[in-house]
């Protein structure tokens, strides 16, 4: 019967990034060693466009253009499933940008190594920068994901810019928000228990 099969239920991929206090203070935090404040620069600006490692390696002066409006923009195909991202450029990643090549386009913009020489730096930084998490490359892009979402933007445009072959893997980054709102909400009544309990003593 029905009743003896069990709910299979399917759990949420679990989406490491780092909070914007934490973007705030690598932001305000350069390093003096050349190629970890290389890694610093790329890490903020995928967090700030959503690009991938292998889309932030790809990417080159033709990538980058001006709406008529003057505002800047990256418009690149992603490796990983051949999607067309765009992606109107933050005023923060506009200026690391500009720090690189955006004039000869038979050059990449940044002169990124390897992966496995930029997650090494990456990982260095993180530890120079006191993160409890064990940094990775990949989490600027999930940053990119949840901090978009918390700040509002339509989940339809969020998934533009990331180069999202569905909405559903988008929705990813939803379901991680609202679990972070639930647990916010359960500290904050629990703050709010001792108090209550202060007052009806009262």
């Amino acid at each position: 019967p029905i009743e003896d099969v069990a709910y299979e239920r399917k759990e949420t991929p679990k989406l490491r990034h780092i909070s914007r206090s934490e973007l705030k203070r690598m932001m305000e935090t350069p390093l003096p060693d050349p190629m970890m404040e290389l890694a610093r620069r790329t890490f903020i600006f995928s967090s700030l466009t959503g690009l991938a490692y292998a889309d932030t390696r790809a990417l080159h002066p033709r990538h980058i253009g001006t709406t008529s409006e003057g505002r800047r923009y990256i418009r690149i195909r992603r490796a990983k499933t051949d999607v067309e991202a765009f992606i109107p450029l933050h005023p923060i990643a506009g200026q690391i940008l500009d720090l690189y090549n955006t004039t000869d386009d038979d050059r990449p913009v940044f002169p990124l190594p390897v992966r496995d020489v930029l997650w090494y730096e990456v990982h260095g930084m993180g530890v120079a920068l006191g993160m409890k998490e064990n940094l990775s490359y990949h989490m600027a892009r999930h940053s990119f994901g949840t901090l978009t979402l918390t700040a509002g933007i339509p989940i339809e445009s969020i998934a533009r810019m990331m180069g999202h072959t569905n909405i559903d893997s988008t929705q990813v980054y939803a379901q991680v928000t609202d679990r972070k709102i639930s647990s916010d909400m359960d500290r904050l009544m629990e703050r709010r228990k001792p108090a209550a309990g202060k007052e009806a003593a009262g």
